[in-house]
């Protein structure tokens, strides 16, 4: 559905106006990119062509945002060539692309549970020729292995193991999960030089469960964290991840909802 005009001059919408010269800069077909980045028009799929020769076949226009954020924003920040990633809450690749396109000989392992997200997930490794690069696994990360109720939001991004969403009348589906230590047994990971985590909440259960052998594996962390109830909280687990001898390079509190809800969280080994 079109956006009222009113709404192209929304504080929001106008902060968005500085990234248009990067936006043309980038991307090939920036018009319709555009449109979907400041959600004037309700888009479905598209495929966006930036100019140096990635391409992001997207679900809806949230997908540009996330786009944006990971492109541009640099959210989760650069990657250095000859990395192993771990991508936890992968959802369409947009991430896992990034990191494998963007920088050389780098091996990117990629989680996400929904099956929508999965297959699109897949499209966007084989339309960017990264099928030796990327690795993707239709599971979800949690603090152990076996079945979990997956519960489904109306934005494809938002998937998540911990918040129910009243308009979907809970619907959910079952899916398998593996934990971090199964992540690199499984795969033989002797290093992780970037660990990445947008897993809506589950970011807590993944990071506490983790033993310590595989701590002292992890060269950075960057994570978008949830706030919930008791530990799941992003003060005690920067305090846990400082005990396991990471400290914090960046820190930022998401002001779009209350402030304490969400943000990101850099860290590296010190």
């Amino acid at each position: 559905m079109k956006r009222e005009l009113s709404d192209l001059f929304s504080f929001k919408t106008l902060k968005c106006l500085k990234y248009i010269p990067v936006i043309v800069w980038r991307i090939k077909n920036w018009v319709p990119f555009l449109s979907d980045y400041i959600r004037f028009t309700d888009r479905g799929p598209h495929l966006y062509l930036l100019r140096n020769g990635i391409q992001v076949k997207t679900m809806e226009n949230i997908d540009s945002s996330t786009m944006a954020h990971i492109f541009f924003k640099k959210t989760y920040g650069d990657v250095e060539d000859n990395s192993t990633v771990i991508d936890i809450g992968a959802n369409i690749g947009i991430y896992s692309i990034f990191a494998a396109a963007t920088s050389k000989n780098t091996i990117v392992y990629a989680y996400e549970p929904e099956l929508n997200n999965f297959n699109l997930l897949l499209e966007n490794i084989k339309i960017n020729n990264l099928e030796k690069n990327v690795f993707p696994f239709k599971l979800a990360v949690s603090a152990r292995g076996g079945e979990k109720e997956l519960y489904l939001n109306d934005s494809p991004d938002s998937h998540s193991l911990y918040f129910k969403y009243p308009d979907r009348e809970n619907k959910s589906v079952e899916i398998k999960c593996v934990s971090m230590k199964d992540i690199f047994e499984e795969n033989n990971i002797k290093q992780c030089d970037i660990l990445k985590l947008d897993c809506e909440g589950a970011e807590f259960e993944i990071l506490y469960s983790t033993p310590d052998e595989y701590f002292k594996k992890i060269k950075i962390i960057r994570l978008e964290y949830h706030n919930q109830n008791g530990q799941n909280n992003i003060q005690s687990l920067i305090h846990f991840l400082k005990r396991k001898g990471f400290k914090i390079i960046k820190f930022k509190k998401n002001k779009k909802k209350t402030p304490e809800y969400n943000g990101i969280l850099w860290l590296e080994k010190i």
